[in-house]
């Protein structure tokens, strides 16, 4: 039985999910990465190569209808059905311009979101040289040098005036040009980024972030994004889906119908969980209802970032032990003992924090003080 859309286990942790990723997005981007290579390594051989084929510019702006099909041209052609779809990928690859000389000043955009030749349209009727560098123009005391003519008043006029107070003060630094990934600051590009990218656009999920203590294993994680979302087949649930059940119950308190606010936040038993590590943390003890109410109480807690990161795997490991004493109950034929839910509690929570934050103390001095310096 299916608790969640598969889309939301894809979502990344920004939208809700799980940050999976979808094959779909990561095939275009493991494509993307040869458009990368072919922009970013202009001297390589399989480089130069497809330039010859398609041209400088390899058609990817302009894909090339030609009667034949390629695997170059397929990448191209995919990348220009993303951007139909809003997914412009391309528009992320931008040339930063260091002194110029690998740079053309009208065709390719190195300032600004568009090409000088889009930009000026009349100027660029009267160039020349229409595959002139950058360093080539910006060289000479007069921007316009290789016009035909010079510009008469009017529009031709009104655009040399704007092209000449744009560039008025830039300086061509002494470094090659090359090109960078914007989509990140770094300015490097990778996989994951274009990835996350497609999914953000084709996945939809929740508004609400995905919660991921790394100090606890995934599958602990796991278990506390079913309880924040409401994907566990409690009895409530169950019966929900049309399942006759004999009792929708709580079966670890008999008293309240067992929904996941209940058996996680608002039974006895959890409670006394609760008070237990309250005092063992030595906090201010609140009763919730929901996991929206112990969210509101945890977030304004005022301990060390590495402390609450601990205290919230704990609570995590938590909800994992409940959920596991309920089935226990449930389906064992032997009933579990409640006595030793705390007991485990600590135990597990000691042996992730010691090995996997690589802190150096027992067990007993973890239990008598957790906010031990890691």
């Amino acid at each position: 039985m299916s608790w969640v859309k598969w889309s939301g286990v894809l979502a990344s942790k920004d939208k809700g999910g799980l940050g999976v990723s979808s094959f779909f997005a990561l095939n275009r981007a493991l494509l993307l990465k040869w458009v990368w290579h072919f922009r970013y390594d202009r001297n390589s051989l399989w480089t130069r190569f497809i330039k010859a084929l398609y041209g400088n510019s390899g058609s990817i702006e302009t894909p090339s209808k030609v009667a034949y099909s390629s695997t170059w041209l397929n990448i191209v052609t995919e990348f220009s059905m993303l951007k139909n779809q809003g997914m412009d990928l391309l528009s992320f690859m931008k040339k930063k311009v260091g002194d110029g000389q690998d740079t053309f000043f009208w065709e390719e955009v190195w300032m600004g979101d568009m090409t000088f030749k889009s930009r000026f349209a009349r100027v660029y009727a009267l160039e020349s040289d229409k595959k002139i560098t950058v360093v080539d123009n910006m060289n000479h005391n007069v921007l316009g040098f290789s016009l035909r003519r010079a510009p008469r008043d009017g529009v031709e006029m009104e655009q040399i005036r704007d092209m000449i107070a744009i560039l008025e003060g830039v300086e061509l630094p002494a470094m090659h040009d090359r090109w960078i990934w914007s989509l990140v600051g770094s300015g490097e590009f990778s996989v994951a980024s274009a990835r996350k990218f497609i999914d953000d656009h084709r996945l939809t999920g929740s508004p609400h972030k995905t919660r991921w203590v790394k100090v606890v294993p995934i599958k602990i994680n796991v278990m506390a994004w079913k309880v924040r979302f409401d994907f566990l087949p409690t009895r409530l649930n169950l019966s929900r889906r049309g399942l006759e059940l004999q009792s929708i119950l709580c079966p670890n308190c008999n008293k309240e119908v067992e929904s996941t606010s209940h058996i996680f936040f608002a039974c006895s038993m959890v409670r006394d969980l609760y008070r237990k590590i309250a005092s063992w943390w030595e906090l201010s003890y609140s009763e919730f209802d929901s996991y929206d109410d112990w969210l509101d109480w945890f977030q304004v807690l005022r301990l060390h970032s590495k402390h609450k990161d601990m205290l919230e795997g704990v609570f995590y490991d938590m909800w994992r032990l409940v959920w596991n004493f309920r089935n226990k109950s449930l389906f064992d034929s032997r009933s579990p003992s409640k006595a030793i839910l705390f007991d485990d509690l600590v135990l597990c929570s000691f042996y992730w924090c010691r090995f996997r934050c690589k802190a150096r103390f027992s067990w007993v001095e973890w239990l008598k003080n957790p906010n031990l310096t890691l």
